[in-house]
């Protein structure tokens, strides 16, 4: 049992002869939750975006990205790679702009509110990830797979004449169930990373919501 439920059952049992407990106590310690809930969520962005621009720094190197840029044309993929950024800077700053707008001195449904700004935010973040991946992949798909030297020479086989329609979608479609199985892994992910301070942050909003009534 933490120091909030500790509080809240004093409060709630709280008699004549003991130490009198205010709903503002409580407020202010649910401010003082959240507010930490949202710095480790703003951390949390931080560090998932500086593990993946490194990653994505050093496999910029390698044979096979370069060969992907070729192929892909490079203003598609530095521009569709600084949209992305943009928009991860974006996000990250969005949840600054949380942590700093909760406070112990809010009023009650100030807090309440930048409780749901905060989830509403991090669910933004999220999908728009597992959007971008899925949509980026199948364009990427879409234009490497009949450029791609091995898919070429596999259709140009006697086994391929004629059905060179067939391969392509087949190829497509087996990177479609790719990228669909890598967008679930990441939500499982994100589930057990950010869902748990999600959770926390649901919970301090229904105990505020319990104490407006």
């Amino acid at each position: 049992m933490d120091q909030l439920d500790i509080l809240k059952k004093n409060w709630q049992s709280q008699t004549s002869e003991t130490p009198q407990f205010t709903s503002d106590q409580l407020t202010g310690l649910l401010a003082k939750k959240s507010t930490g809930i949202v710095k480790w969520l703003f951390i949390i962005a931080i560090i998932e975006f500086s593990l993946f621009a490194i990653v994505g720094l050093f496999s910029h190197f390698s044979d096979q990205q370069q060969e992907s840029i070729e192929l892909l044309g490079q203003p598609l993929y530095y521009g569709s790679l600084i949209l992305h950024y943009v928009v991860i800077i974006f996000f990250i700053y969005l949840f600054y702009s949380n942590y700093k707008n909760i406070s112990t001195e809010q009023p009650t449904r100030s807090l309440m509110k930048s409780i749901l700004k905060t989830r509403r935010t991090m669910k933004w973040y999220i999908w728009y990830n597992l959007i971008y991946i899925m949509v980026l992949g199948m364009i990427m798909s879409a234009i490497l797979i009949p450029n791609d030297p091995r898919v070429v020479h596999l259709m140009e086989s006697p086994n391929a004449v004629g059905h060179e329609t067939a391969f392509y979608f087949m190829f497509f479609g087996i990177c479609f169930v790719i990228f669909l199985v890598l967008c679930v892994v990441m939500y499982l992910i994100y589930m057990l990373i950010y869902g748990i301070l999600l959770r926390r942050l649901k919970r301090n909003y229904n105990e505020l919501k319990r104490m407006e009534v």
